[in-house]
């Protein structure tokens, strides 16, 4: 989301949306460049949460379970003021969507959001997606300020979720993990923690598409949260080979319960290969039953042992928690997390018609 506008100027005005086809660099490039110079902009330095390579391989295959249309915005697709995108689910959530929004920094408050956020909102309508949310993020320097907290309102949209970031040294202090699993493995003695790097075993991928399939309904989320989604082994295979095309590998633990020999659990950390600096906490999910038992902390360490084992060269591990999860955010803690920024979820209902800025 952008500053509020000033009056519009004119060759704002002969701006139009255009689809970004990212296997055409001529599309794609200009437009990765105005999503870096916003980030860039926001923390002072690049942060690069998704590298260009990964932007591509979730844009491309439209037969994915989920993928994402990219958008411009201007005079011409190769020069850019605003960009953005909706990400598409095809078998399930198909009432909603997810956007991102960002505005050149040597654009701004010139009208440019406020017009992409609208042709967003009708392309949305067109896939008859009657709710869409925003996911906004904003770095340490202006967590709790940020200009989507005056302009979100102002469109008609509701703050659903925010989702602190929480970044962890690594690597750990030496003997701190071997502490921590210490102390939280007797808790978990009905269980068994297995782990692996890559594609998830044969024997375990039914279980573990079973797990992916109630995440969306267990974990914690704000007001308006995604429904169970349909997940099988096919659907898993699927994701797996998007995270190896995106150039990541996906550091993977599980949660075994021994009497029934199901899992109960499943955490993700992925890491790029060629960018290996930040590693990325993806879900942790322990189903509601066997919560209590430190699974989730030792889940966790088992994936940060895949991370050590492989000699990635990573620094920091990111993890972003709902604010309000307090049993996630304390076991993060304990692990040596600290805050470092917060992502915000806007969510509206579309009402029926198009926008005035309509393309």
């Amino acid at each position: 989301m952008s500053d509020p506008p000033r009056a519009t100027a004119p060759h704002a005005r002969r701006a139009r949306l255009h689809r970004v086809d990212a296997r055409d660099e001529r599309q794609f490039d200009p437009w990765y460049a105005v999503l870096h110079a916003s980030e860039i902009d926001a923390d002072g330095e690049s942060t690069r949460v998704w590298y260009p390579d990964e932007w591509r391989a979730r844009a491309i295959d439209e037969n994915a379970a989920t993928y994402q249309q990219l958008y411009s915005w201007g005079e011409s697709i190769e020069h850019p003021v605003a960009i953005g995108s909706l990400a598409i689910t095809r078998d399930d959530n198909r009432d909603s969507t997810t956007a991102i929004l960002f505005v050149a920094p040597d654009q701004r408050r010139r009208g440019h959001g406020t017009s992409m956020r609208r042709a967003l909102e009708d392309q949305a309508r067109l896939l008859r997606r009657p709710t869409i949310s925003f996911s906004v993020t904003e770095s340490a320097r202006e967590m709790g300020r940020g200009v989507s907290r005056i302009v979100g309102p102002r469109w008609g949209y509701t703050l659903d979720e925010e989702n602190v970031r929480r970044d962890i040294d690594w690597p750990r202090p030496a003997g701190e993990l071997d502490g921590l699993a210490s102390q939280w493995q007797p808790a978990a003695a009905a269980y068994e923690i297995r782990s692996w790097r890559g594609p998830t075993p044969d024997a375990l991928a039914d279980d573990r598409a079973r797990l992916a399939s109630i995440m969306s309904a267990e974990a914690p989320h704000g007001e308006i949260g995604p429904r169970r989604e349909r997940w099988d082994a096919a659907r898993l295979r699927e994701y797996e080979r998007t995270i190896d095309e995106m150039g990541r590998d996906l550091l993977t633990a599980v949660a075994v319960h021994r009497p029934t020999g199901h899992l109960v659990g499943f955490s993700d950390l992925t890491v790029s290969r060629d960018h290996p600096e930040v590693a990325y906490q993806w879900d942790t999910l322990v189903v509601a039953p066997h919560r209590g038992h430190r699974l989730g902390g030792l889940m966790k360490i088992a994936t940060m042992r895949l991370l050590e084992r492989g000699g990635d060269a990573t620094s920091t591990i990111t993890t972003f928690n709902l604010a309000t999860n307090q049993p996630m955010i304390a076991l993060n803690d304990a692990l040596g997390a600290r805050v470092t920024g917060c992502s915000l979820s806007w969510v509206a209902r579309l009402a029926h018609g198009r926008s005035p800025l309509a393309v």
